[in-house]
């Protein structure tokens, strides 16, 4: 009986360890500013597939969008990301996403395109990011 217990003792610390590691993690990473809130966003190669919903994040230089159970989209280099004009979305498109108010945004990544439905709000935020993209080595400033 008493060995049973110390085991579960031993399973409910080993647990908190784990859990304090991640936070521990978590909150450094966060001073780091290598985190950024994670967007709702939906994701697709072309007009004839169905959106696909998933998370929008993007760190220093990458924009990734991390879908259900893990599975993401990307990650696109910032300096190679070109974001067309933004238009309304399909209203049957709206609809199957649950948000009247989303953007469509087209994207350019090299020869690659795809589209990218998010709201204006962080559309706005994605926008700043992709602009503030720093001059590349060979920039020339007079």
């Amino acid at each position: 009986m008493t060995g049973s217990l110390v085991l579960v003792l031993m399973a409910v610390v080993g647990g908190l360890v784990i859990l304090g590691l991640g936070l521990f993690t978590f909150h450094l990473a966060g001073q780091r500013g290598s985190t950024c809130p994670p967007m709702p966003a939906a994701y697709r190669s072309d007009d004839a597939e169905s959106w696909r919903r998933g998370t929008l994040r993007f760190t220093e230089d990458r924009l990734a969008l991390r879908g259900r159970g893990g599975l993401s989209v990307g990650p696109w280099m910032r300096g190679n990301l070109d974001l067309g004009v933004a238009g309304a979305l399909d209203p049957q498109d709206a609809a199957d996403l649950g948000g009247a108010q989303l953007i469509r945004v087209p994207v350019r990544y090299g020869t690659a395109s795809f589209e990218l439905a998010l709201g204006e709000q962080h559309y706005t935020a994605l926008r700043s990011w992709v602009e503030a993209v720093p001059p590349g080595w060979n920039s020339q400033v007079a």
